[in-house]
Order: structure tokens, then C-alpha cells, then sequence
């Protein structure tokens, strides 16, 4: 519930900056209606009064449309899931509360409220002289936000990074988890709300420079770019609103491409062989059974395989154990040829020095038992006794004390092989390949390894990184309506321009290019400064999150921002069709006309 309600307040943030934006334009288009109620007597508490009211009753009406859906929606997901397994455990119809009216509609109309103060406040300063100037449209906003501001957001944003910085650090220091979390986690929400607090003061600035190498292709694009800088306000506003849902949507992409190259890492050293496939049988001395051969056969007719060996395995005991101060012990033991084990681990450390007369001890055992590299260590099995050299393992892959097959076959001549290791040629795509081969046997074997977890691991991001982008897609379509909100609303402002750039001879198709490169300008800035910031908060965040596992593979999602820039341009130049044509179909005569 938390999860969800968190991404439905972002989608609301973003819809106030629209809804803001929207009653922005609205004021100044009534500038000589609301002049005319204060020249008949109107005083400023009632013009404001009657921005905040209409903007409670739209808010009142989306938000009871919303809930509608919303219940609509969760029936037909209801009606979907019960056709499944768990449908015993589902009710037949959604539970309707109170809650779940009332709450919806309190937050939709507080939002459009608040979101409607700074332009009623706005509507307030309309002097009642207003109204006796010529209707020649609002005149540019170049308003300049103050200085409380500009302070505010610099330290929120100087504050924010270094609390994140501080969650990376804490991550990459194999600090508690959670520590690196809460500070990145908090940073980075503080860093944001500065970032989007003083977009007004650069934000302008950065669409400036960008419509002037666009206004190098020609006059028509000279004139979009024009018009994105003649209200900075306003192209603030709606940009902001797609800044959001981009830095959100990349930074999740982008901690999920260093998860994924992160974990690979770990489990590259946690589980050093591509496939294990182990007998899950025992006999009655608690040794496993051997591994059946048609499952060995199952596996290489796959053709996934690149490499396999089967390591024969017994347990010996480590005598002159007692001469460190410990009884005799008991240790797992395996025979690997050392050339064809090279051919199917992913880390060959874990044999490093395996010759003819060398044991190689896992670290961990090594430090155990206080045998370090050259010491002279006795084993005895069934069959005999050996002393071999011991070599120290740089990883404790499988956890088993690793000899030659010669050796081992001296202390114990009746090994057989418990399991399989194999090499595989695509991976984890290989996997379920293998396991249906292996299910055809009707053998129950244990199938694990690198392949096996990666793609376990790779699911689970996969799933959740799919429900997060679901949920941040709706803040992003909610910013893109913005944007042809903003548009339509823009070229209204601007008809009687329009007529007369029509007059002077601006066919009806460069006015419609005009303001699709205007739409596509505005988006194309908001989604490239959204996929810097996103990026700047993923590797952050992935340091934080992972660097207790182990070191942190830095990856960008190329596909996925070449995608949402695509989007955004896209979706841009869709939002500029309708006003585009609202924009080229008066004729110059027509919206030239005065009151």
C-alpha cells in the first residue's frame, strides 16, 4: 500500500504543476474580464475567491471521475486474477469503503486548490484600468522568483547531494545497509525538491541555448524557440512536470542495469561454475548417490553445453588435525582434473595450483585449521593414506578440499561422481532448457549455479523495475498532457500573432511546424535534463544499495534513455497537433478582428 500510495503522490505532484501551470494561462487570458468585475465593484478577496472556487469544482469533478475509474479498474483486475489459481482466496466484486471515496477526492481537490493559489493571487493584482486597454493578449511573464528562493533551493540542493554523496560512500564502505540507504534515500529526495525548486532560475536558460541551435535550421524554428523564451515561466512549469517523471523513470533504470552488472560480479565469485547438477539421493554412510547418466546425457543433448566435468567426490579425514590442538576432522574432498576444470569454472582461482601431489583448501577451512600455502597436510580414506602440499584457494567456490584424481584414487578407489559441471554457451537463457531435459529423465536432481541465480536475480529486478516504471508512467503521460495543455493554451494566447504572421506570408504548415517544434523543444529539454539527473541519482543509489555486496558495476541504459528521449520528441510532436491546427485554420482576417 505505501509502495503504490508513494508513486500516486508523485503522479499528484506532477499533475499540480500542470493544474498550476493551466490556471496560470486562465487568469491571464480573463486579465480584462476580471478587470471589468473590479471596475463594477468586484473586490480582490472576490476575484481570488472565485479562481480557488473553480478550481475546487474541478477538482471535486476529475477527482469523483478518477475514483470511478479507479474502482472500474480494480474490478476488471479483480474479474482477471479470479480466473487464476488463487481465485479461491479473491472476493467476487471490490470491497468500496468510505476510504476509498473520500480520501481520492479530499487529495484531488486539495491539489487543484493549491495548485490554483499562486494564480489567484495573480487575479488579485488585475488593476480595474485593465480593462480599458486594447485586447492584444497577456503580455509575457519575466517575472524573476526571490532571492528566499534561490537560497532555499541552493542549499536544499548543495544539502541533498552531499547526504547522497554520504550514502554512496557509506555503501562502497561496507557500511550497514540501511545506513547508506537512509542518507542516499534522504539526499537524493532533498536534492530533488531543490532541483525542481530553482528550475525557474536555469531551466530557461538551458531551453534558450537549446532553441538557439535549433533556430539555426530555419526561420520556423527560430520562431518556436522564440516563443519558448518569451514566458520562461511557463516553459519552467511544463518542463519541470516532465523532469520529474523522467529523473524518476531513469533512475530506476539505471540502478537496474548496475544491479544486474553488480550482481553479476558477486555471483561470478559466490558461484564460480555456470551449472552445477547434483544427485539429491543419499546412500546409507550419508554420502550422495551417484549422478544418474541418462540425466548427464539429457543435459549434453541440449547443445548448451560448451564444457562439462564430473568431479568424483568422498569424505576423508584430515589427520594431524590433532597437532593443532583440533580431533581428527572430516572434510568434503573432490577430484578435478585440473585442464578440464579450467573449462567450466568462471573463476579458476578456486584451483589455482592444482597439480599431482597438491591439495587445494578453501580460504576459509585454511584459516580454520591454520594451514597456510606449503604446509604438509596427511589424508586417510577407506583405501589408503597420502600426504600432499597445500595450496590455499583464492575463493572458497565449492567448499570442498580440491585434488588431483590420481591422489584422491589412492585414499579412495571406489569414488563415483555426485555431480555434474558444466559450462554454458548462452547462459542463463540456457537454463530452462536444461531443467525441461532433465525433467523428461523423471530424475530428481538439484540443479544451482551462476546461470541458475542470475536469472533468478534477474526476475526479481525485472518484476519489480516493471511495476515501478508501470506506476511512473502515469506521472509521465500526466506531464505530457502538460505539455499540450500548455500548447493549446499558448496558441490561443497568441492568435492574433498568428493572424499576423499568416499575413505577412507564413503558410498554414510552417505555423503547424512552429509549434511542433515548440512542443518537441520543450519535451526534448525536460527529458534530457530528467535522464541526467536520473543517471547522477541510479549511480548514487546503486552505490548505496550494493556496495555492501560487493563492488559496484556502473552501467547506463543506453536503449532505455535512447527510448525516452524518443518518447518524449514523440509524444511532443503528438501534443502539437490539435493546437498546431487550432493555430493554422482562423484566417487572417478573421482573428485579426477586435471587440
Amino acid at each position: 500500500m505505501v509502495f503504490v500510495l508513494t508513486f500516486a503522490a508523485i503522479a499528484l505532484v506532477v499533475a499540480g504543476l500542470v493544474i498550476a501551470n493551466t490556471f496560470q494561462v486562465l487568469v491571464a487570458q480573463r486579465t480584462r474580464t476580471l478587470a471589468l468585475l473590479r471596475a463594477v465593484g468586484a473586490s480582490k478577496r472576490q476575484v481570488g475567491q472565485s479562481v480557488l472556487v473553480e478550481a475546487a469544482a474541478l477538482g471535486l469533478a476529475a477527482s469523483a471521475l478518477g475514483v470511478l475509474a479507479g474502482c472500474g479498474l480494480g474490478q476488471t483486475a479483480l474479474s482477471i486474477a479470479r480466473r487464476s489459481e488463487a481465485a479461491v482466496f479473491m472476493p467476487a466484486t471490490i470491497n468500496v469503503t468510505w476510504q476509498v471515496v473520500v480520501a481520492p477526492l479530499l487529495a484531488g481537490v486539495a491539489v487543484t486548490v493549491l495548485a490554483a493559489l499562486a494564480p489567484a493571487l495573480a487575479a488579485t493584482r488585475v488593476a480595474p484600468l485593465a480593462a480599458m486597454r486594447p485586447d492584444d493578449g497577456p503580455a509575457a511573464d519575466k517575472r524573476t522568483s526571490g532571492r528566499v528562493r534561490l537560497v532555499a533551493s541552493l542549499l536544499a540542493v548543495v544539502a541533498g547531494l552531499a547526504l547522497l554523496g554520504l550514502g554512496a560512500w557509506l555503501g562502497t564502505a561496507r557500511a550497514e545497509v540501511n545506513s547508506g540507504l537512509v542518507a542516499g534515500v534522504t539526499g537524493g529526495t532533498i536534492s530533488f525538491v531543490g532541483v525542481a525548486v530553482s528550475a525557474v532560475y536555469w531551466l530557461p536558460h538551458v531551453a534558450s541555448w537549446s532553441g538557439h541551435l535549433i533556430g539555426l535550421t530555419g526561420p520556423t524554428a527560430q520562431l518556436a524557440a522564440a516563443n519558448t523564451r518569451r514566458n520562461p515561466r511557463r516553459t519552467t512549469a511544463t518542463s519541470t512536470a516532465l523532469l520529474i517523471g523522467v529523473t524518476l523513470v531513469t533512475t530506476m533504470s539505471t540502478g537496474a542495469a548496475n544491479a544486474r552488472a553488480s550482481l553479476d560480479g558477486v555471483l561470478d565469485k559466490r558461484y564460480p561454475i555456470d551449472l552445477l547438477v547434483q544427485s539429491s539421493g543419499y546412500e546409507l554412510d550419508g554420502a550422495l548417490t551417484a549422478l544418474p547418466p541418462d540425466v548427464v546425457a539429457a543435459v549434453r543433448r541440449t547443445n548448451a553445453v560448451t564444457a562439462m566435468v564430473q568431479p568424483l567426490d568422498a569424505t576423508l579425514t584430515l589427520a594431524g588435525a590433532t597437532a593443532i590442538g583440533r580431533d581428527p576432522a572430516d572434510i568434503t574432498a573432490m577430484g578435478i582434473d585440473p585442464a578440464a576444470g579450467q573449462t567450466t569454472l568462471t573463476d579458476d582461482s578456486i584451483i589455482a595450483g592444482l597439480a599431482p601431489g597438491v591439495v587445494v583448501v578453501p580460504p576459509s577451512q585454511a584459516k580454520a585449521w591454520r594451514i597456510t600455502a606449503g604446509d604438509d597436510v596427511t589424508l586417510s580414506g577407506p583405501d589408503g593414506t597420502i600426504t600432499l602440499t597445500a595450496a590455499v584457494a583464492g575463493e572458497d567456490g565449492p567448499g570442498a578440499w580440491i585434488l588431483d584424481p590420481a591422489d584422491l584414487n589412492v585414499v579412495a578407489a571406489q569414488t563415483a561422481s555426485s555431480q555434474m559441471w558444466a559450462s554454458l554457451r548462452n547462459g542463463a537463457d540456457d537454463v530452462a532448457a536444461i531443467q525441461d531435459a532433465i525433467s523428461e529423465t523423471g530424475k530428481a536432481v538439484v540443479v544451482a549455479g551462476v546461470a541458475v541465480q542470475r536469472e533468478s536475480f534477474q526476475d526479481v529486478i525485472d518484476t519489480v523495475l516493471g511495476a515501478v516504471l508501470g506506476l511512473l508512467a502515469v506521472a509521465v503521460v500526466i506531464a505530457l498532457i502538460g505539455v499540450a495543455n500548455t500548447l493549446s493554451l499558448s496558441v490561443f494566447e497568441r492568435r492574433r500573432e498568428s493572424a499576423t504572421l499568416r499575413a505577412i506570408g507564413v503558410t498554414r504548415g510552417q505555423l503547424r511546424r512552429m509549434v511542433a517544434v515548440e512542443g518537441m523543444l520543450i519535451s526534448g529539454v525536460g527529458a534530457a535534463l530528467g535522464i541526467t539527473t536520473g543517471l547522477l541519482y541510479g549511480w548514487c543509489g546503486a552505490m548505496a544499495a550494493l556496495g555492501a555486496l560487493g563492488d559496484v558495476r556502473f552501467e547506463t541504459p543506453w536503449r532505455d534513455i535512447a527510448l525516452t528521449i524518443v518518447i518524449a520528441l514523440v509524444a511532443g510532436l503528438v501534443a502539437s497537433v490539435l493546437p498546431g491546427r487550432s493555430a493554422a485554420k482562423p484566417s487572417p482576417v478573421e482573428a485579426l478582428a477586435t471587440e
